[in-house]
């Protein structure tokens, strides 16, 4: 069955030097992360998530404020009631929890949620991916978070974007955020990375199986066996099976 293939080679690839597990592994997460939240903060979020959520630097780092480069955050999901947004984090390795990336995430959450906003505007107006990045900024708009101008939308529809950093300047900002939460999701922690990282909030993958096998279907429940072989054998040490 193709569906056992997929789940068997990333269960023995992870163990090997250059596979990036959290890369193939993060769709799957994706399915049953905003029930996953619900869970965890008791309230529902949105089916529809960000992903690669882009930070400018120069709004989070006052040391490089003219900076328009990004840090991305792997997810951000938005509560149902609009007034929540959880920074979410994957980690397949739990040695790959990073300092710097915590501190970063640490300044998007003090900086609050409207910041980021205003700032993934900037980007859009430096940038000269502006078609990509107009569909995140129309993603945004669905998900009531900002409201993008008919005339930046008219621009976008032609051939040449000429024009369009000046429409842009007219983007509001809707949301309704008032919270920013940190969540990492990883194999498993332990009491020092609690104490340490100790502003977010951990979903650790026997958490995480426990909501996907809620769902009876065979995606849900191969990709459960994967989450416990995930937890168990550290990549690297080779499979339990």
């Amino acid at each position: 069955m193709l569906l056992d293939t997929l789940f068997d080679r990333m269960d023995t690839w992870r163990h090997f030097p250059n596979y990036q597990l959290e890369r193939r592994a993060d769709l799957f997460f994706s399915l049953y992360l905003p029930q996953m939240l619900q869970h965890k903060f008791n309230k529902p979020f949105l089916e529809n998530l960000i992903p690669e959520f882009p930070v400018r630097i120069g709004t989070i780092d006052p040391k490089q404020h003219s900076s328009d480069k990004s840090v991305k955050i792997d997810y951000v999901a938005v509560s149902t009631d609009g007034k929540m947004a959880a920074l979410v984090e994957l980690k397949t390795d739990p040695k790959s929890l990073r300092e710097k990336q915590y501190e970063d995430l640490l300044a998007a959450k003090d900086k609050g949620f409207t910041a980021l906003l205003e700032g993934l505007v900037t980007i859009f107006q430096a940038t000269s991916a502006k078609r990509k990045y107009f569909q995140l900024l129309a993603h945004l708009q669905s998900l009531g978070l900002i409201h993008i101008p008919a005339e930046l939308s008219r621009i976008m529809a032609r051939d040449s974007v000429q024009g369009a950093n000046a429409a842009a300047s007219a983007i509001t900002i809707t949301s309704r955020v008032e919270d920013c939460q940190i969540v990492y999701v990883l194999p498993k922690i332990t009491d020092a990375e609690r104490l340490k990282y100790s502003q977010a909030e951990f979903i650790i993958f026997e958490e995480f199986r426990v909501v996907v096998t809620e769902r009876h279907d065979p995606l849900s429940q191969r990709f459960a066996q994967s989450l416990v072989e995930w937890a168990r054998v550290e990549a690297g040490r080779g499979s339990s099976k």
